[in-house]
């Protein structure tokens, strides 16, 4: 995630970089397919930077240097 940017995040070709934060919940199963399907659609969105169907384990760490796996 840009921190403290000053203005739209913006790539050499002049498109624009959109930050997303997920609130992530263990439990909770999200439909990236179609979540990224959606986003697709909207007409100037190049791609979405979602990995979909890439990877069977996520490893993700915390602040406190504890890893989970999911």
């Amino acid at each position: 995630m840009a921190k403290a940017k000053a203005g739209p995040l913006v790539t050499d070709n002049g498109n624009f970089i959109l930050d997303w934060d997920f609130t992530f919940k263990e439990d909770s199963q999200m439909p990236w397919d179609e979540i990224n399907q959606s986003l697709m659609m909207i007409p100037g969105i190049i791609d979405t930077g979602l990995f979909i169907n890439m990877a069977n384990v996520v490893y993700y760490a915390e602040k406190d240097g504890s890893v989970h796996k999911i």
